[in-house]
């Protein structure tokens, strides 16, 4: 069953995402846990209201696969700096399989 690791954050130090986003992408190209990056992107809201506008939602084969990755002594260099350049948060998620659709 696949699971999700997503950030919902704010950028408060703008000037360095872009590192954050170039050391992300070259820690998951050469990761062993398969993280795939289905969204990154700033929110376009439909209902309420957020101080968060920003997210990325990771995909995992399995939660154990996606707590693995996070907890992963070659994230924390990443989650570090996440963290001195951003407010919010990250969940992670059971995804499910729908095999069909009542409406």
């Amino acid at each position: 069953m696949p699971a999700y690791i997503v950030f919902n954050y704010q950028i408060t130090n703008p000037e360095r995402i872009d590192e954050l986003s170039e050391i992300s992408k070259e820690k998951d190209k050469n990761s062993l846990h398969n993280p795939k990056v289905i969204v990154a992107s700033r929110l376009h809201l439909l209902e309420g209201d957020t101080d968060f506008p920003f997210m990325v939602i990771y995909e995992f084969e399995t939660i154990q696969i996606a707590k693995e990755w996070y907890y992963d002594k070659t994230n924390q260099k990443v989650n570090k700096l996440r963290q001195n350049i951003t407010n919010g948060w990250v969940s992670i998620h059971s995804g499910y399989i729908l095999d069909s659709v009542i409406i």
